[in-house]
């Protein structure tokens, strides 16, 4: 997957500062004492999220780190990862929508360097490509791929045969989905009459249809889809989908249909 992405730019002077009080509060709670909300527990992981993620994409850091104290290396929640293609980032990536707005500094610091690290592979891939890369080219590839296979499984009637092509469908779907949260997070200028998110919908509800044996359900399953705030938490990153959501109103209709599809958090 090519060499170990590093990123020399790293927003250090945007990190969010953990407070004394904080780390007292974590000081006593390895000691079993004292009693945390759910909201302070989160925002621990997330301390130990950004530490880690910074960890992984700069090595510099690291053995800066190591030789100004190596006996005091710090234990972190979240492992640090040698990161050679976005999805080894996945943990943080799935982590990011789910993050409530009283974390809004923590959730956005994480994006920031979220953002840092998809502009430095996409650099990287370009280099190696000899030409631009984009996630969007990707994204709409899988999907379109996806969405042709998804046509033909009603043909298809050899359990052997679907399963494989429900396998392949689900890989498409996958990376697609990816991709296109790639993309957003990238902040990659999409094309405005793009249909990226209604396919990244369609393919997240399919996804879900898919059973763990294989069989394709008559509707989703309600724990395998995302919530409607994380639905939104894409459109409301997708410019293209903001900008034509202001002025056409078909379209307003259709967002909003898609949106319902997703269950309330």
């Amino acid at each position: 997957m090519g060499n170990p992405l590093v990123v020399p730019n790293l927003p250090t002077h945007k990190l969010p500062k953990e407070t004394f009080g904080s780390r007292m509060k974590r000081f006593l709670a390895r000691l079993n004492l004292g009693s945390q909300s759910a909201e302070t527990r989160l925002r621990w992981k997330l301390y130990d999220t950004i530490q880690a993620t910074m960890a992984s994409l700069s090595p510099a850091v690291t053995l800066v780190a190591e030789k100004r104290a190596p006996a005091k290396q710090k234990k972190l929640s979240v492992p640090v990862v040698v990161v050679r293609h976005p999805y080894h980032l996945r943990h943080v990536f799935e982590m990011l929508p789910s993050i409530p707005d009283a974390l809004a500094p923590e959730r956005h610091f994480i994006e920031l360097l979220m953002t840092r690290a998809l502009k430095r592979y996409g650099e990287q891939m370009a280099l190696m490509k000899g030409s631009a890369f984009s996630f969007e080219h990707e994204a709409r590839e899988y999907f379109f791929a996806g969405f042709k296979l998804e046509k033909q499984i009603k043909k298809v009637n050899s359990p052997d045969e679907r399963f494989a092509a429900l396998q392949a469908i689900h890989t498409n779907y996958f990376h697609g989905r990816n991709y296109y949260y790639f993309a957003l997070l990238r902040r990659e200028k999409l094309a405005p009459d793009n249909k990226l998110f209604m396919l990244f919908a369609r393919a997240v509800y399919f996804m879900a249809r898919i059973d763990w044996n294989g069989e394709l359900l008559e509707k989703p399953n309600p724990r395998a889809l995302p919530s409607r705030d994380d639905m939104l938490f894409f459109v409301e990153r997708d410019k293209s989908v903001v900008t034509r959501y202001r002025t056409d109103q078909d379209f307003q209709r259709q967002v909003k249909a898609v949106l319902e599809a997703f269950p309330a958090s």
